[in-house]
Parts: C-alpha cells; structure tokens; sequence
C-alpha cells in the first residue's frame, strides 16, 4: 500500500513521467504485496499451530520456496481466470505454504478440499466477495480521499481474508475424518 502511495505522488509531482512512475509502482506494489500475502500466510499458520509468529523466519520461510509459491500462484491466477475455479484458486498458495508443498500438488490439494467441501467453500467466497464489493463501493463515493480509503482497505481486506482462509483450510482438514482401517483378512 505504501510503495503504491509513494508512485502514485511521485507520479502527480513529475507529470511528464507519471505513466512510468505508476506503471513502475504498482509492479513493484505487485511484488511485495505478493511477498507480504505469502509472510502473512506463515505467521497465521504459525499462531493456530500455538507457535509465537515471526515475521523473520516467515519471511525466509517463504524467500527460500519463492519459485514453488510463484509457480502455485501462476497456477492460483489461472484458475481464477476460469471464473468457476476462483474458489480452488483461493486456497491453492495457502495450502502451498501451509503443507510446504510444490506447485501440483498444491493444487491437486486444493480441488480435493474444495470438492470435499463445497457447500462451506462457497459460503466462504460469498462472504468474502460480498463484503469487498459493499466497502468497495462504500469507498468509491467518498470524495478527494475515497481512493485512498479504498486502497487502505483492499491491502486491510486481503490481510484478513488471507488469516481467515488459513484457519477455514486448516479447520476444515482437520474435520474430514481419517479414513477407517482396513478391514482384517479372513481367517485361514
């Protein structure tokens, strides 16, 4: 939020390169929002598993599998392209970060949760759709400060929803019962 506010002046205050100013910030906001959505999945995994977060070692928790997690994330946007996948694309990093696993089978993880648990999933997205559609829109009509308003809250909004998807993935896996054992072979 702030690398994009600091382009976004630069840019009005050097008019005649305020294109590449705001082309340039907003690339770069991509990237640490990225960096900063992936930190924020590992501490909230961090405090359900009863651990203290930190913001260091989730940081190099995520630096050291960054290719893994951008390729989960090519994978996430693609999905999300399809309309209809948007719910698997939702918990396709999440699981990548939580389950520490590579892209596939991340995503392999994520359609058997969905599938699972399909009812609740879709609750979930509702929600969080709903929800960033009424303040999106709350902040739109606000004048001279609505966008920043705005801005302000989709960085809030994702942090929330991103600590929010982690403990519904991990609450929902917990609740899927083990399979039963297998049944004893017959008497000889």
């Amino acid at each position: 939020m702030i690398v994009t506010i600091l382009f976004s002046l630069l840019a009005i205050v050097t008019l005649p390169f305020s294109l590449g100013f705001v082309i340039a910030g907003y690339l770069l906001a991509l990237i640490v929002g990225f960096i900063a959505m992936l930190v924020t999945v590992d501490m909230a995994n961090d405090a359900a598993n009863q651990q203290i977060p930190n913001l260091g070692k989730s940081l190099n928790a995520v630096t050291s599998r960054f290719g893994v997690l951008l390729v989960a994330a090519i994978i996430a946007a693609l999905c999300a392209i399809t309309v209809i996948l948007i719910p698997v694309a939702l918990f396709i990093v999440t699981i990548a970060v939580v389950d520490q696993t590579g892209a596939g089978e991340s995503t392999s993880k994520a359609f058997s949760f969905v599938l699972k648990n399909l009812g609740e999933v879709i609750v979930f997205f509702i929600i969080v759709i709903v929800i960033d559609i009424i303040f999106g829109f709350v902040f739109a009509v606000i004048p001279v400060i609505g966008w920043f308003l705005g801005a302000v809250f989709q960085w809030l909004s994702v942090v929330v929803f991103t600590v929010a998807s982690v403990h519904f993935y991990r609450d929902l896996r917990r609740a899927t019962p083990p399979p039963p054992p297998p049944p004893p072979p017959p008497p000889a």
